[in-house]
């Protein structure tokens, strides 16, 4: 399948997704459609991922110098209005993962869990950042220097390689204290290492 017809697919897939789980219901209550469609911001967003651009605004960037003929609505729209309509579509992908999770394809009987941290802004400006009051805290992770201010990602992941579970936690709450809600509903083994390790569990 070349990438054309992969982005066409994409698209297709979400826009009827996003159909389905509607219902005929609008997904704002006022004010003006958007000019690019939710469904051509989420495919974006998606085959973006698969593609190995890891942010919203590379997406942007990507999408409008390479396939602008495919969404020409992206020329008439400004980075900072894509990258607010892509935040602001954050219940609708929860919602549509949650409906397409079925469909994939994981082995559930072996999941493997794991945190990365998510930080919210330079470490310098911590005492000032107003994002995400009272959920983003201090935290440590070997993999970068020193501490960080932000959020921590859980994810369990089943094989092979299909996103089962997440949650956002503050940076500083413990690894295990989160293992019940990601490995709700799994059941054979689970993989992960020694901060999720409880006796208990």
């Amino acid at each position: 399948m070349d990438l054309e017809t992969l982005l066409v697919a994409v698209y297709c897939e979400t826009d009827d997704a996003l159909r389905t789980m509607l219902r005929g219901a609008r997904l704002r209550q006022r004010g003006p459609a958007p000019r690019l469609a939710d469904s051509e911001v989420l495919a974006m967003e998606v085959a973006g991922e698969f593609l190995g651009v890891e942010t919203d605004r590379g997406i942007y960037r990507y999408f409008r110098q390479h396939w602008r003929p495919l969404f020409p609505a992206l020329a008439a729209v400004h980075r900072t209005t894509f990258l607010r309509q892509a935040a602001n579509l954050w219940a609708v992908k929860r919602a549509l993962w949650q409906a397409l999770l079925p469909q994939l394809r994981g082995d559930a009987r072996l999941s493997i869990v794991d945190s990365v941290p998510v930080p919210v802004c330079r470490f310098a400006r911590a005492k000032q950042c107003r994002l995400f009051p009272g959920a983003a805290a201090y935290g440590r992770d070997p993999c970068l220097p020193g501490t960080f201010f932000g959020l921590r990602a859980h994810l369990r992941v089943t094989w092979p390689g299909v996103i089962a579970e997440f949650a956002l936690a503050p940076a500083n709450a413990a690894d295990a204290a989160l293992a019940p809600e990601v490995l709700a509903g799994a059941h054979g083994y689970a993989l992960g290492d020694r901060a999720y390790w409880s006796p208990d569990l």
